[in-house]
């Protein structure tokens, strides 16, 4: 299993960052639409694959789901079409590159390590949460909620300058988190639900395709190297703080433990809300 996630964590490094190097180079006029298409597809993908899992071990309890064998197959299709795919154009660069952070990236960067740190929260707590009202095969619901109310807000994220969406998405991401643990504090279903989809609206909407359009932007022709740094921060936001929180959890209790880290939410974005608030009326 822990070999299994490796591999795949590396396959989404490689196609979200060569996939928007290659699709920056065939639309070079249309950076934000890019950042768009690559921000819905894998969104949709992420929350879909949970939703269609968790429906198939409502008729089939399986360690091996017929799920996994038809995104196995859709894998397969994937490749074939890749195969067809024009060339990019020649560039001299190496193929396999570092990531790089360049000047004007980093807060989006801590902007989307805050963000998705909730998604993972939400993936370890919702599941034990849902199982006091019965409902243990219902996680890839909730997830479904999380993401696409992010993909639903998009819309409105896109019409909104790079900045502004981040600022947007920080307030709301503070808001759905205090709902969210409100809602596991007092046993409240309808909370914890409110406080997943307002927050999704952050992970997956605002701040997801504000920062990543505002990396796109500054990137230029080094598109792959600064978006695979800006999916680096996303995922170590991902994964460290989930690691922390079942720690502390395991010696201050899980409510404790969370309205702590909810602090640290807080703080961090309100200094992230702050600096864009700099960087918008700073002199050109």
């Amino acid at each position: 299993m822990f070999a299994t996630r490796v591999l795949q964590g590396i396959a989404i490094g490689l196609i979200t960052g060569t996939g928007t190097a290659y699709l920056s180079a065939l639309m070079p006029q249309k950076s934000t639409s890019v950042a768009a298409i690559v921000s819905l597809t894998t969104a949709l993908g992420f929350s879909s694959g949970a939703l269609f899992t968790n429906g198939v071990l409502l008729y089939q309890d399986s360690l091996v789901p017929i799920s996994y064998w038809s995104i196995f197959c859709l894998l397969l299709g994937c490749i074939g079409l890749s195969i067809k795919l024009p060339e990019q154009p020649t560039s001299k660069e190496k193929l396999i590159r570092l990531p790089s952070f360049p000047k004007g990236t980093i807060s989006a960067g801590i902007a989307i390590a805050l963000a998705w740190s909730l998604a993972g929260i939400v993936g370890i707590i919702v599941p034990e949460q849902l199982k006091q009202y019965g409902l243990p095969n219902w996680s890839g619901a909730m997830l479904f909620i999380f993401v696409i109310s992010g993909v639903l807000i998009q819309s409105l994220a896109r019409k909104l300058e790079a900045r502004r969406s981040l600022q947007l998405g920080s307030i709301l991401l503070v808001i759905g988190y205090l709902t969210f643990t409100c809602g596991a504090w007092l046993n409240v279903l309808g909370l914890v639900i409110a406080g997943v989809a307002i927050a999704g609206t952050a992970c997956y909407g605002f701040t997801y395709l504000g920062g990543l359009a505002q990396v796109v932007k500054i990137a230029g022709s080094q598109s792959a190297r600064v978006t695979s740094g800006y999916f680096v921060c996303a995922y170590l936001g991902y994964g460290l703080p989930v690691v922390a929180i079942g720690f502390l959890s395991e010696n201050l209790g899980v409510i404790n433990t969370l309205f702590g880290f909810g602090a640290i939410l807080t703080i961090s974005n309100i200094f992230l809300i702050l600096n864009y608030q700099r960087e918008t009326y700073s002199p050109s």
